[in-house]
């Protein structure tokens, strides 16, 4: 099994990279740890000027924020979900709580930098692009970090709004980054594994503000919690896919044997979690609510088996793969191109053998760059 890298203190790292316990780049005005997560960056010594740092491509004119925002209200809304309301909310109504919070038009204008630059076959407009939608993305997160101990009924449609877009836009950050670094398993895991610990935040503001949720504008978007099915659905199943995951059920009972009481609950989370993943595999292809459901799984992933994850456990990286497989089954959506595959992939460069077996499967559905859905933007 791969090995975590050790940490190595840095002089004059960011306040963020020292928190996590990472090795700084000292890129300014963002390193690239903080880029790549989307993490906000800020450095201890706030007396320099940080415009020093900024490049002027970074800092988009206010030309450049009504090209973006043009570009999002004809382009990039209609890619945020396949659900018809939900799009509808994006178009409409996201915007206008946009209009009166500064951070969450931000968050907007990001997305759509992203989306315009994916398109983009001009490799010196992209790169600016990326860097626009680094500098607006990460004075969006500052602001909406801040206001997460604050949430009340004026802001919390605007940060619920925001936390929707964590999603889309840190999965993208990834998938550019991995196509333009030589990023090693070790620091995809890495990424892929502070992405989900970003995105189960994304619960508080629900939590914090659910009566104000419920009777707002924004309502239809808190949807329910998925419904897990059952491992004697699992088990009835005839499919391939029940078949290959029901061996991997009896694997990880076998490993862990339930000798003890931690064991019992290791072995507990990840068979939840596997039933979880199953639930993303039976969402019909033509359902609008698959997208939602396939993305936004880390929200709901159970906190023993992100802590499993964490710990670089075998199991849990392996259950990592087959949700890699299940983004690959979007692979036509642009910000999630290419990162199903990417997972497996840097999932089984860190396995022992005697897991190899378990990612066959993985690795053979996400070897086809085709895809069942048809493709769109």
């Amino acid at each position: 099994m791969g090995k975590r890298r050790s940490y190595h203190k840095v002089r004059g790292g960011c306040l963020t990279c020292k928190t996590r316990k990472v090795r700084c780049g000292l890129e300014r005005p963002i390193c690239l740890n903080c880029e790549r997560l989307c993490r906000s960056c800020t450095y201890s010594d706030t007396k320099q000027d940080e415009s020093t740092y900024d490049s002027p491509s970074s800092q988009p004119s206010t030309g450049r924020q009504l090209e973006l925002m043009h570009h999002y209200t004809a382009y990039t809304y209609l890619t945020m979900t396949d659900n018809p309301i939900l799009i509808n909310l994006w178009k409409e109504v996201v915007p206008k709580h946009a209009f009166h919070h500064h951070f969450l038009l931000q968050g907007l204008l990001a997305t759509a930098a992203l989306h315009q630059s994916h398109h983009n076959r001009d490799a010196v407009a992209s790169t600016q692009l990326v860097e626009v939608a680094d500098h607006l993305q990460q004075e969006a997160l500052a602001k909406y970090i801040t206001l997460l101990t604050f949430v009340n009924e004026d802001n919390c449609h605007a940060l619920f709004a925001f936390s929707q877009l964590l999603a889309g836009f840190t999965f993208a950050r990834l998938t550019t980054a991995n196509e333009t670094q030589n990023e090693d398993s070790g620091d995809l895991l890495s990424s892929i594994i502070d992405l989900f610990d970003l995105l189960k935040g994304t619960l508080a503001v629900a939590t914090k503000a659910i009566t104000w949720l419920r009777a707002g504008d924004l309502a239809p978007m808190l949807g329910a919690q998925p419904e897990v099915p059952t491992l004697d659905e699992i088990y009835a199943s005839g499919s391939a896919c029940a078949k290959i995951l029901s061996g991997l059920i009896t694997h990880i009972g076998r490993q862990e044997n339930r000798v003890c009481e931690q064991s019992s609950l290791h072995a507990d989370s990840l068979i939840l979690t596997i039933r979880s993943i199953y639930g993303l595999f039976i969402e019909p292809p033509a359902s609008v609510d698959m997208l939602n459901k396939v993305a936004g799984f880390p929200v709901f992933v159970d906190s023993t088996y992100l802590r499993l994850l964490k710990a670089r456990d075998e199991a849990a990286m392996v259950v990592l793969a087959y949700y890699g497989t299940a983004l690959h089954r979007l692979n036509h959506v642009w910000y999630l191109h290419g990162i199903g595959r990417k997972i497996v992939q840097a999932v089984k460069e860190c396995l022992a053998e005697n897991w190899l077996t378990h990612l066959e499967w993985p690795e053979s559905m996400t070897s086809n760059t085709e895809t069942i859905i048809p493709l769109r933007c």
